[in-house]
């Protein structure tokens, strides 16, 4: 029998990086890469092996509900905030753009969570397909959204961010966390 876990990547304790905050976000980046790989590699098993394809989606879930919403929180409520008033038009509107691809992931998100919460054993191909086409929307998002990150934003925060906002950043990812 297959286990959950072996159709699910990433199953290694994630590394504390929360004292290099832009180095952080990207290693984050790596970690729901990860699950959405999961997300969209169950799809052949969901016929045959449904409950193990059930319960590495719900894994996924699990991080996407606390890791992926303190990563977006950390962008939206600490990174971007200070960073504002010392970019162009130009990245003021990148950010913009950045804030509005949350929502549409997030909105991508949900959408895929009804799915998978209308899951019955045994799924019916419309159930697959439907939940094919949402991980794959939500993969597709996602991984736009970070290959921007990854390159734009790393670069325009490593520009305008001094270090004692970084500190103060960092400080404020690990209370999120509950770590502070």
């Amino acid at each position: 029998m297959i286990k959950p876990s072996q159709l699910c990547s990433g199953n290694r304790p994630e590394r504390q990086t929360l004292d290099e905050p832009l180095h952080h976000l990207t290693a984050c980046h790596r970690r729901i890469e990860e699950r959405l790989d999961t997300l969209e590699r169950v799809i052949p098993h969901w016929e045959a092996r449904s409950e193990d394809a059930l319960a590495a989606v719900r894994s996924a879930f699990r991080f996407f509900s606390t890791n992926g919403v303190w990563h977006t929180e950390d962008e939206e409520r600490s990174i971007f905030p200070r960073m504002r008033d010392r970019l162009s038009p130009g990245e003021l509107a990148y950010l913009a753009d950045l804030e509005r691809q949350h929502d549409a992931a997030e909105a991508a998100y949900a959408h895929l969570c009804r799915i998978v919460d209308a899951f019955q054993d045994p799924p019916s191909a419309a159930w697959i397909a439907d939940y094919a086409a949402a991980a794959g929307t939500l993969a597709r998002l996602y991984r736009e959204h970070i290959a921007s990150e990854d390159t734009r934003l790393a670069a325009i925060g490593a520009r305008v961010l001094t270090a004692g906002q970084l500190r103060d950043i960092s400080t404020e990812m690990k209370a999120r966390r509950g770590l502070s």
